[in-house]
């Protein structure tokens, strides 16, 4: 395929995921921009930052980029593209001994919840310090902090990180693992952007949570 073509499943993948952003019509010429790497030259997803970062200059949606890097990942791995190959270091393919994508079950109540946390403060990250930002480093920093996350756990978390499994599985409770990764997650925000900056990010995701009309985002203190 040649770097100019956007194939149907692709295409597919980049108008759902932008869709939550754009017009159709936008949306369409925002997919239309994607610039995937030729024939035997990497995986789908190599080029998806400078994708999503050029795509919030035209269409003026800066601040938005990890959050429409996040929802490409998932669309693209709903339509069955790039599900082995998200942007994972080399180095880091595995944890430890553990489940993997194959073995992955529907995410609980709690891991929902984790996850959507998670998240927010991930694209606070990208907000902040869009010069230092890039997934792989904020996800490996946040894998070195959870180290005491139980081992089955982490590698859960990992799956799901690095796009191995589409969302975070397994058993992550209040008072628990639950509220340790989210403790972690709180450690690495404050590394990235120093205590103050992260105090108030925090606290924008626990406010905009506890006041969203998803009751399971509500109850967020619980973790905390």
């Amino acid at each position: 395929m040649l770097p100019s073509e956007v194939d149907p499943a692709t295409s597919r993948a980049l108008m759902l995921a932008l869709g939550a952003y754009l017009a159709p019509d936008q949306a369409r010429h925002a997919a239309s921009l994607w610039r995937g790497p030729a024939s035997g030259q990497g995986s789908v997803m190599s080029g998806l930052s400078r994708y999503c970062r050029a795509v919030a200059q035209q269409f003026g949606l800066q601040g938005k980029e990890a959050e429409m890097h996040l929802s490409i990942i998932r669309a693209m791995r709903a339509q069955g593209i790039g599900r082995a190959q998200a942007a994972e270091p080399p180095q880091t393919a595995r944890i430890e001994p553990g489940l993997s994508a194959n073995d992955s079950v529907p995410p609980g109540i709690s891991a929902v919840a984790v996850q959507r946390f998670v998240e927010a403060v991930e694209q606070c990250v990208a907000r902040e310090a869009p010069d230092t930002y890039s997934p792989q480093r904020w996800r490996q920093s946040l894998l070195v902090h959870a180290r005491r996350i139980p081992p089955v756990l982490l590698q859960q978390a990992a799956d799901w990180l690095w796009g191995r499994s589409p969302q975070l599985t397994g058993d992550w409770p209040a008072r628990g693992a639950g509220t340790r990764l989210i403790n972690t997650a709180y450690v690495t925000l404050a590394e990235w952007l120093g205590p103050v900056r992260a105090d108030a990010c925090f606290t924008a995701i626990v406010r905009e949570f506890e006041n969203s009309q998803d009751p399971l985002l509500a109850g967020v203190r619980r973790y905390l």
